[in-house]
């Protein structure tokens, strides 16, 4: 293992906090009238010279400038100096230059240490981890950064009825992806003392207490990246963003655009002050989306030569924003009847658990849909962690309300927003943060067929319209978000601590 030269950047805060207080102790002398208290303070200023020189010397590999030993010695030698005149009476013209090479030694200090920050990103569910991974490739790639990634487990919690049941998850899905991780149970923040902790996860009941952001924050500078992209503006929307736990904690919270941190500045508790816009860095594959991929053996035989949509259901079949159960089969059946164009069809992961738990009713129809996709010749079930290949081999999307409309409008390709009769009629949003209103929309099957056969001979009618909306709603979308992030919080950071 590589043993790094660097002096850790806490440290190096730390040490130029000291020469702040010599410079503090100087200056309270030069203005007071000489007695005892002077001499007391140049007594502790001695002291916290030499705690500096063992400091530095020991982590002389870090110094790039050796000449701030030689000036350290000669501020040690004025205070001894000075510390000699008690009774004498104090030389303030010595005091003056104790002051002039305090100062000079600070800003000699600024770029003499070689300096490493630690930065750490702790991980749960791989379907999170696209919110994270740019901004870990961006510190990665910095020579002044040690980077590592705690992988934590999560607690799938599902609230029917007043009845909560939960799935654990603790998969490795780094190592794959050639991440080294630390698995949660040999990591002490207490003991690494970090820079940075990264976290994608802000629910506090679905997660250990190590990773609650009020413990996180004991030790290190938070900061939240958020794992979806937000559409609308709502009471829960609301709640969600800005008056949850992490909001409180979070030094720093990294916004999608200047509307959510307007709402930050209305509804938090810190008004706004700890948000960063700078988009969200989970866009940041944006190019690698719009590609068009080698397709898995399995599902050549099944997309080639086809017009392909990707579904996607929303779990919570009892809420508003599932049509599963209203255009469930007819979506199947459609897709069974043509031979021009394929499926891929990803559930959301709590799909199969909201069945087995809370509506064995359903079971059956849930079953009959699976098997139907799994005998037919143009259908497939995405199970992957990233929806990123379903993104790239697909041509259009059919959906529920959910975060993937936004990311998905990224691609560029049509998209089809299901919904409910009744709650297209309702007026549910305060407002919109990405105007997903300008999507299709069907409230019937029929409508749905129509979306599906204009697609297929090639007809996107809103194309014109939704290009524009993305451009003007993410605006940041240009794959360079992790790197932005990366060094906005450097450089906050050293703002922070005047250095």
């Amino acid at each position: 293992m590589k043993v790094r030269k660097e002096m850790r950047y806490s440290l190096y805060v730390y040490l130029y906090n000291m020469c702040n207080t010599l410079q503090e102790a100087a200056e309270y002398i030069q203005k007071s009238d000489g007695g005892p208290i002077c001499y007391q303070l140049l007594a502790n200023c001695v002291q916290v010279i030499d705690r500096l020189e063992k400091t530095l010397q020991s982590n002389k590999e870090s110094v790039r400038n050796k000449n701030i030993f030689d000036l350290l010695k000669i501020i040690k030698k004025q205070c001894t100096d000075l510390l000699g005149t008690e009774g004498k009476g104090l030389n303030r013209e010595e005091v003056s230059k104790l002051i002039e090479n305090i100062i000079e030694f600070k800003k000699l200090y600024k770029g003499a240490i070689d300096i490493t920050y630690r930065v750490v990103f702790f991980a749960e569910l791989g379907q999170k981890w696209d919110s994270m991974s740019s901004v870990y490739d961006a510190f990665k790639n910095r020579k002044d950064c040690d980077v590592a990634v705690v992988l934590e487990p999560i607690y799938r919690a599902v609230n029917l009825g007043g009845t909560v049941k939960t799935d654990v998850i603790y998969e490795d899905y780094l190592t794959p992806l050639g991440i080294k991780h630390i698995p949660y149970k040999q990591y002490d923040i207490s003991k690494d003392n970090p820079d940075l902790v990264f976290i994608s996860n802000p629910y506090e009941s679905v997660t250990l207490p190590q990773f609650w952001p009020v413990n996180i924050a004991k030790y290190a500078r938070l900061v939240y990246l958020p794992y979806y992209t937000e559409r609308v503006v709502d009471e829960e929307s609301i709640q969600a963003h800005c008056l949850m736990p992490v909001v409180q904690y979070a030094w720093r919270i990294i916004a999608q655009s200047q509307k959510m941190k307007d709402l930050h500045i209305k509804y938090s508790p810190k008004h706004g002050e700890n948000v960063l816009v700078t988009g969200l860095p989970k866009w940041d594959n944006i190019n690698e989306l719009k590609e068009k991929p080698n397709l898995p053996d399995d599902w050549k035989s099944k997309l080639k030569n086809r017009k392909v949509f990707l579904w996607n259901n929303h779990y919570r079949i009892d809420s508003d924003w599932s049509t599963l159960l209203e255009y469930g089969k007819a979506i199947i059946e459609l897709f069974s009847s043509r031979n021009d164009i394929a499926l891929i069809w990803r559930p959301h992961p709590m799909t199969e658990t909201i069945f087995k738990l809370y509506y064995p009713q359903y079971k059956p129809f849930w079953d009959g849909l699976k098997e139907a996709v799994k005998k037919s010749d143009n259908m497939v079930i995405d199970k992957n962690k990233s929806y990123n290949l379903a993104f790239q081999c697909s041509d259009a999307l059919i959906t529920d309300f959910s975060s993937i409309m936004a990311q998905y409008m990224l691609t560029e390709k049509p998209i089809l927003w299901l919904r409910k009769e009744q709650e297209a009629k309702e007026k549910r949003f305060i407002d919109y943060m990405i105007r997903i209103d300008c999507l299709e929309q069907a409230t019937s099957t029929q409508e749905i067929a129509a979306f599906v056969d204009r697609i297929a001979h090639g007809i996107d009618a809103t194309k014109a319209q939704r290009l524009k909306i993305m451009q003007e709603d993410m605006p940041s979308a240009d794959g360079h978000i992790g790197e932005r992030v990366c060094n906005l919080l450097l450089e906050e950071l050293k703002k922070e601590n005047g250095i």
